[in-house]
This record gives C-alpha cells, structure tokens and sequence, in this order.
C-alpha cells in the first residue's frame, strides 16, 4: 500500500473507549470527548488515529458496544505544529499518528472534535 499523505482536507477516527473519563455531557445535553481522549500514554510516539478516507466505520470501530469514536479535521493538528503521519500496521492499513501532542492540544482537539 502506498503512504497516504495527510492534508487539511483529511479527516483523523480516533478510537475511543466507552468509559467515563472519556466523556462529558454539556449543558446543552450533547456528549462530547473529554481531553483524556486524546492524550497520549509514556511511550507513545504519536496519538494512534485512522485516516478516514481510506477506512470505515465498521472496520475502523469494530465493537460498537465497547468503542466509539471522534472525528477530527486533520487541519487541527496540522494549524498546531503537529505532523500527522500515515504509519500503518498489520491489519490496518489507515493507521496514522499525531505526533507532538501536549496536555494543552489534547484539550484543543477534544473542542473540536466531532463524537459519533
């Protein structure tokens, strides 16, 4: 398969456990990601996402009862210094990384991060 080159136009899947850290309800009723959700654990060398032109939702969130899921404009990360890099793996050839994610932009990209 050949590298998919990540743009603004591209729109990141990042798989989201159905837990409740993961989620907040805003005054308006509508569930959004919290910033825990896209924050990166000791060791990551990117937050993992799917490219979501060349995936879909059932491959990319396969339990429906476990996962959901959070929509993020590329141009997020991209506006922010943060290179997003098409890196896939054995079963999933949309894998990509958001590389040089803090504590603040993970907070960013919560806010405009689009929940399924």
């Amino acid at each position: 398969m050949s590298v998919h080159q990540i743009t603004s136009e591209d729109e990141l899947l990042r798989r989201i456990i159905l837990q409740p850290q993961f989620f907040k309800v805003m005054p308006d009723g509508v569930r959004r990601p919290t910033s825990a959700a896209f924050k990166m654990r000791s060791g990551e060398d990117g937050l993992s996402v799917d490219i979501m032109a060349l995936t879909t939702l059932e491959q990319a969130i396969a339990t429906r009862s476990t996962h959901t899921g959070a929509l993020l404009a590329a141009k997020v990360p991209l506006d922010n210094q943060c290179p997003c890099v098409h890196d896939p793996v054995a079963g999933n050839p949309a894998h990509a990384l958001i590389r040089n994610v803090t504590p603040a932009l993970a907070k960013l990209f919560a806010v405009n991060a689009r929940l399924l």
